[in-house]
């Protein structure tokens, strides 16, 4: 019933918006570019310097509506160095490995609110879509230097608003259903934007259904000539069913999760200064309910929030060389309980910081130093470096980097019942780059090597049967990448190769493939767009869900293809297959994947 009244809410809701796009004029139809320069997340100026010397690479709004993908995480399958494993259908937990570190060590901001739930570290990529996204930027290596915690394998940051105004609805098999909305205005002084969706589908099995919505709402004022004020508002609520556990059927346990984020950016440019910061706040319920539970009924519930505030000023000297200087501060609280008592009551912690970052690019030179000093109320202190430099002669460009990361134990590991230690030190990494890319008109080729030493990694320990820092770990690859586009065709490639190995056991990091790599093209023929999409994952470690033992899981390979059409002026019909060959795969062991899926849509702009 909910789901219907939201349908009902977004198809009202575009009424009277329509007004504001009196023209309603379709905007062309392009191929994926190539690149795109990082303007963002790499840095803390995010003005006067394109090309900073990262691993890095952007999705934009284009591609996102050439892929067709409703969810961010299937936009990362097509990056080097990442991998993505969902466990099961749409909507079901999904992690992010980034040059093979942890799941929990990437850091996920959504228009600079981080994301990572302060109960146990990490981020479910399940349930984050892409309505309402103009960009999504990944910078690869550790950027604790810039932003703190879980980003010792690197940042991923979605940005939404400034989107094209339309009404989208698509229907496709296994109760596949989706109806979006993105509208946006702007006057001299404002800009409003708006996106919402609601979407259901039944799965593959009994009690696999995922349900789903979301509202994201912003607007940003101009406060004279030179200051701006914002509010950012998201809210998310999902309902997902759980069709078995162990091996065993349960059809009738679910779990019920909601978000809202919250933010007031604000930003002055003050002459050679440019003053920026904002206030966030954000909080996460859960609740399982397990009625089938051996045990009897059984239910657990937990609420996670998290306080932020952060400011950065940077003073540029000349076009060549600027200084930013900032600081943050976070705290943390979570509640949590089951059928089985209470487990956490406001427990939390707090976290002050410093930091700061230089560039400079003299002529064919960039350099680009950062360092940041944490202060924890638990752990107590930690400082992190990061220097990177690049030379350009011609069409290409040599970088390095080395940079130092962390990531601080969480509110469960240090204060659950029985498990938890409030002694952890959090999770330490160092890491080395070096790369070649190559840059002409049409061609783009990138080759980069790297590796993490990670120490300090937070282990359970059977026989005290509570968190340790006795991990470590090694994981060292190479990265390579080939672009090329010509006047109404794009292919992008890439191939990663990882070593992850764990240096207590001498065994393979669970969930890394050796080998992943995947293939880009699209075309435009008339008014036709195509968009084909071949991913590939090695052979990998992982553990069996019944018996809990290693095995290897068998590699795959997956084609998509999307088709649009855009010969009429507001109506734009799109169709797309999924797993076209039907191939029967696992990115988790014991969770298949859903077979070959065909889904049709229809957007009007207006």
């Amino acid at each position: 019933m909910r789901s219907s009244f939201l349908w009902l809410g977004i198809l009202g809701g575009a009424i009277p918006v329509t007004a504001q796009n009196p023209a309603a004029t379709p905007a062309l139809v392009n191929t994926p570019t190539v690149h795109a320069e990082v303007l963002v997340t790499g840095v803390l100026a995010d003005e006067g310097q394109t090309r900073p010397p990262i691993s890095a690479t952007v999705i934009d709004a284009e591609e996102i509506e050439a892929l067709q993908a409703t969810a961010i995480a299937d936009l990362l399958r097509t990056v080097p160095g990442l991998d993505v494993v969902r466990s099961g259908t749409s909507g079901k937990v999904t992690s992010l490995f980034t040059r093979g570190t942890e799941s929990d060590h990437t850091l996920v901001l959504w228009n600079g609110i981080e994301l990572n739930n302060p109960f146990f570290g990490g981020f479910d990529w399940g349930l984050l879509p892409t309505e309402g996204v103009r960009r999504v930027e990944v910078v690869r290596g550790p950027f604790s230097a810039l932003y703190g915690s879980d980003a010792l394998g690197g940042v991923v940051q979605i940005l939404t608003g400034g989107a094209d105004n339309r009404l989208g609805v698509e229907f496709g098999e296994n109760g596949h259903e989706l109806a979006t909305l993105t509208a946006g205005a702007e006057s001299a002084r404002a800009r409003f934007d708006v996106a919402a969706h609601s979407r259901r589908g039944d799965g593959l099995a009994e009690n696999d259904f995922y349900d789903s919505e979301e509202l994201v709402a912003s607007g940003h004022w101009r406060i004279g000539g030179s200051g701006e004020v914002g509010l950012v508002v998201r809210a998310n609520e999902s309902d997902l069913g759980i069709p078995f556990t162990g091996g065993t059927a349960t059809p009738n346990r679910t779990t019920a999760w909601s978000e809202t984020e919250v933010a007031l950016p604000v930003r002055f440019d003050l002459g050679k200064w440019a003053i920026e910061g904002s206030l966030s706040t954000v909080s996460f319920d859960s609740e399982l309910s397990a009625p089938d539970d051996p045990f009897g009924f059984t239910f657990s519930s937990s609420e996670s929030k998290a306080q932020r505030g952060r400011a950065v000023g940077t003073f540029r000297f000349d076009d060549e060389l600027w200084l930013a200087v900032g600081g943050d501060y976070e705290d943390q609280e979570v509640d949590s309980g089951s059928s089985f008592g209470i487990d956490l009551v406001g427990d939390g912690q707090t976290t002050k910081a410093l930091f700061s970052q230089l560039y400079w690019s003299p002529g064919s030179w960039s350099l680009d130093l950062g360092v940041r000093h944490d202060d924890n109320d638990v752990f107590g202190s930690t400082t992190n470096p990061r220097m990177a430099a690049a030379y350009a002669f011609g069409s290409h460009r040599v970088r390095a980097a080395f940079g130092a990361g962390f990531r601080a134990p969480s509110v469960g590991e240090l204060f659950f019942p029985f498990s938890g230690n409030p002694e952890l030190q959090p999770e330490e990494s160092e890491s080395l780059e070096i790369a070649w890319e190559y840059r002409g008109e049409a061609w783009e080729v990138t080759l980069a090597g790297f590796r993490n030493d990670l120490d300090n990694l937070i282990d359970f320990d059977f026989v005290d049967f509570r968190n340790v820092n006795v991990g470590r770990a090694r994981t060292e690859g190479v990265e390579a990448g080939l672009g090329r586009t010509w006047m109404n065709a794009s292919l992008r490639a890439n191939a990663t190769w990882l070593d992850a190995v764990d240096l207590e056991t001498e065994l393979e990091l669970l969930r890394r493939p050796e080998w992943r790599g995947s293939v880009v093209g699209s075309v435009v023929a008339g008014e036709w767009a195509m968009t084909a999409t071949m991913l590939h994952s090695g052979e990998r470690a992982d553990v069996d869900p019944i018996t809990f033992e290693r095995r290897e899981n068998p590699a795959w390979e997956r084609l998509d293809l999307a088709v649009r059409y855009r010969g009429w002026r507001s109506f734009v019909p799109y169709a797309r297959v999924e797993n076209i060959t039907d191939k029967e795969y696992s990115e988790a062991l014991g969770f298949p994947a859903p077979g070959r899926q065909l889904i049709g849509g229809l957007t009007l702009n207006f």
